[in-house]
Parts: structure tokens; C-alpha cells; sequence
């Protein structure tokens, strides 16, 4: 993990015991980091994707931070403001008193609250463009795991249906493809559950950082007059 990525989480994400929340890594992209489930022999009922309001997620704070270190603006900018920020944090001072001291230091770089702004609203650039990637794979991916699956499915349900009308003598295959029905759609849902779980954790990941940012953006406005 490099340095940028480590900075990025202790400015942005609230570390608990034993790690961030759901702390899975990988090099994947995280659309693609769901594969289809493994099949089974045994049948089952389809069910409904549960909705997930998403949490955030190591390894899309690592995905993000990632982007952005990729893009990272040369000196003091808005990520060097809010650690400065992060740390004053510690001291006993107001809002408006915290966010001073930590423009002053950056006035002594040279940086100004206007390049400060500016900086913010480059790096929501940037994971404004991460979304519209992930999106992008996630769709795909969607489409990859149940795309044709769910046609597959009707169809076998439909030579069930023919099979049992033109002859009983159909009987076994007719039972083979209904078991298949079944477990075709067994693995619909659980790989919806899967990917739709890594889209909420992703998007919950990406508001929680762009609210942040966000929010300092009016913070420096209102302050840093």
C-alpha cells in the first residue's frame, strides 16, 4: 500500500478496531471483483435482492485513493489542508479558529483559499470520473453474470411446459431441465445479491468521500474569506 493510500485513509476514513470496514483487497477493478457462485446440486426457489443501503469499504477507499493519487496536484493542496485540519483537530479550538490556523499554514506555501477551492472541487473531479467507471464495469458485469441467464432460464421453463403437454414418456428430462431451471435462477440471485452489495459498498464508499469533501468546500468558503 503506498503512502498516498495510507495518508488518504487517515484523512477520510475512520479506522476501527481490527481495520476499516469490510476490509477485502484486490487487484480487480471492484465491478469485477464477484464471479458467478459456484453451482450446486440443489435446487431452490429465487429470491428477491434485498436492498443495501452499502458501507464503506477498504478496498474501494483504496480504489478511490488510488485515482487520486494518479492525479495528485504537485505541493500544498486541498489534501495537505485537510490533514492540517485532521490535526487540529486534537486541539481544543473551534471550527472556524481550526480552519484558519490551518489556512495560515498554507498561506506560507504560498496557496491561497481560492487554489485551495479549486484543488477540492479537481480531486471531485476525479472520483467523479472513478464513478462513472465503475458504473460503467458494473453494468457490464451485470450484464455478464445475468444478461442471458434469465432468458435461459424461461426457456427451460418452457420446454418443461411443452415436454410435459406432448408426451408423459418425457418424464426424465423433463425433470432434469426443471432442476436446471432452478438452479439457474438459485444463481441469478445470489449473483445479484453479490454485485448489487458491491455497488451499494462502492457507492456508500463515494458518498461518504465526496460528502466530506463537499463539505469542506463550504467550510473554506464561509471561513476562508
Amino acid at each position: 500500500m503506498s503512502d498516498f493510500i495510507k495518508k488518504f485513509k487517515s484523512v477520510f476514513v475512520v479506522e476501527e478496531e481490527g481495520g476499516a470496514q469490510n476490509a477485502n483487497t484486490g487487484s480487480q477493478h471492484p465491478a469485477e471483483m464477484t464471479s458467478p457462485p459456484p453451482k450446486s446440486s440443489s435446487p431452490a426457489q429465487p429470491v428477491s435482492t434485498p436492498p443495501s443501503s452499502g458501507s464503506v469499504s477498504d478496498k474501494f477507499v483504496e480504489v478511490l485513493a488510488s485515482a487520486l493519487e494518479k492525479n495528485n496536484q504537485e505541493g500544498f493542496d486541498y489534501f495537505e489542508f485537510r490533514q492540517s485540519l485532521k490535526n487540529l483537530a486534537k486541539m481544543p479550538m473551534d471550527e472556524q479558529t481550526r480552519f484558519q490556523s490551518a489556512y495560515a499554514m498554507a498561506q506560507t506555501m504560498g496557496v491561497t483559499s481560492i487554489k485551495l477551492v479549486e484543488s477540492a472541487k479537481f480531486y471531485l473531479g476525479i472520483l467523479n470520473g472513478e464513478q462513472s467507471r465503475f458504473s460503467e464495469a458494473h453494468a457490464q458485469q451485470k450484464a455478464k453474470l445475468i444478461g442471458n441467464r434469465e432468458d435461459e432460464a424461461k426457456n427451460l421453463d418452457a420446454a418443461v411446459q411443452q415436454k410435459i403437454e406432448q408426451i408423459k414418456q418425457l418424464t426424465q428430462e423433463i425433470e432434469q431441465n426443471r432442476q436446471r431451471s432452478e438452479q439457474i435462477r438459485k444463481e441469478i440471485s445470489e449473483s445479484t445479491v453479490k454485485i448489487e452489495s458491491t455497488k451499494s459498498d462502492f457507492e456508500a464508499t463515494f458518498t461518504s468521500v465526496v460528502a466530506q469533501i463537499q463539505d469542506d468546500v463550504a467550510k473554506m468558503q464561509q471561513h476562508l474569506k
